[in-house]
């Protein structure tokens, strides 16, 4: 330990103290430090003294020195005879929290590049402290009371006048082979981006030729403008998870790369799984890591499934896990009467979407109808998929 670390050590720890002498000589001062936990010390003695001064503001009283062990009184003494100028006890609980939050980094920095890691696995993990860190997490739980949840904030939805879409949430659209799936997806992600959200789209079963016609013939359909607030990615799927049910380090590049997204697409959910289609347990382990993804950036996150191919319309493929995750689902099918529309039918509703949307709409997405004219003079035949 060099003598900058050591003093700086030192000046902590008298910082520690001067607090200390603050609370015990006016114990109203707790109500602000109780922000501070025993942890947060860095002298094993102070932060000893703290739990007792703690213990007892928690039960409504007030520690006097008969309350520590003998082996601590002679240091609470000590902190009565301190100077009465050091009164700066706002500035103390803030070094007290900041020096701690740094041990804190450096531990746990320190145990991530002493793992046997790789260089990727490593760099995964610092990628996802690194997010903890510029979201101040402190904590990884934050339990609340029913009187302090009271005042819920209404859950909020992109796209409420044509696809609800719940913000921080995933959401399923499911349907057969050639059904039209991936031209609403192209229609959701553009009026998502006409209502200037920043939204990305991984439509990855299309070459981008496709992808780009397709758009254009959807945004001819409804006068709807391309801009810059969609994008796409063309590249192959990465697996989130990998053999055994690791978690693919790749998955938090790819956090990292969608900060400024606010809904993002992924077509189809089975290119980014992994692991075995009818598990459940890896299913639900696939589905919380995007759930949680959505919750914490508050993302519509939009999982572009198959439909099970000889039963009924609503039933998605694999593990039941796969929907039981998400909070919303809608089921696709072409319109028998008239194929240029799509009947979007809402399956599953868990944020009270149906106040917005009833159980079923007529989406048109294409110009002709393909049964009287033809495939051939409006769009290549991979537009039906």
């Amino acid at each position: 330990m060099n003598k900058q670390e050591q003093a700086e050590i030192e000046k902590i720890k008298f910082t520690e103290k001067a607090l200390l002498a603050n609370i015990i000589t006016d114990n109203r001062i707790m109500k602000e430090a109780n922000i501070l936990k025993a942890s947060d010390f860095y002298d094993a003695t102070s932060r000893q003294v703290f739990s007792v001064i703690k213990e007892k503001y928690d039960a409504g009283e007030t520690a006097d020195l008969t309350d520590f062990s003998y082996e601590l009184q002679n240091y609470v003494l000590e902190l009565m005879d301190m100077p009465e100028g050091l009164i700066n006890h706002k500035k103390y609980i803030k070094e007290i929290k900041k020096a701690s939050a740094q041990r804190a980094l450096k531990a746990r920095l320190s145990d991530i590049l002493n793992k046997k890691n790789d260089y990727f696995e490593s760099k995964a993990e610092i990628i996802e402290f690194s997010r903890d860190l510029e979201k101040n997490i402190v904590q990884r739980f934050d339990f609340k009371t029913i009187d302090e949840s009271e005042d819920i904030k209404e859950i909020q939805f992109f796209l409420k006048d044509f696809l609800p879409l719940p913000q921080g949430a995933t959401t399923m659209i499911s349907a057969k082979g050639g059904s039209g799936k991936s031209a609403l997806a192209l229609q959701v992600c553009l009026r998502a981006a006409n209502a200037k959200i920043p939204t990305l789209a991984w439509l990855s079963e299309d070459p981008q030729s496709i992808t780009v016609n397709r758009a254009k013939k959807v945004a001819s359909l409804t006068g709807l403008k391309i801009n810059n607030y969609l994008n796409f990615l063309y590249r192959i799927p990465f697996q989130v998870l990998q053999q055994k049910g690791d978690i693919n380090p790749i998955f938090y590049e790819f956090k990292a790369a969608c900060r400024d997204f606010k809904i993002v697409v992924l077509d189809p959910l089975i290119a980014f799984y992994g692991a075995d289609e009818n598990s459940n347990s890896d299913a639900r382990r696939f589905m919380d890591l995007l759930s949680d993804w959505a919750k914490d950036e508050d993302k519509a996150i939009i999982l572009i499934h198959h439909q099970t191919k000889y039963m009924d319309a609503s039933v998605a493929r694999g593990a039941g896990a796969f929907v039981d995750a998400v909070r919303a689902q809608y089921s696709v099918k072409r319109d028998d009467k008239d194929d240029r529309f799509v009947i979007v039918k809402l399956e599953k509703d868990n944020w009270g979407i149906r106040k917005y949307f009833s159980d079923e709409k007529k989406v048109q997405i294409w110009e002709n109808n393909y049964k009287t004219q033809g495939v051939a003079q409006d769009v290549e035949s991979d537009d039906l998929c």
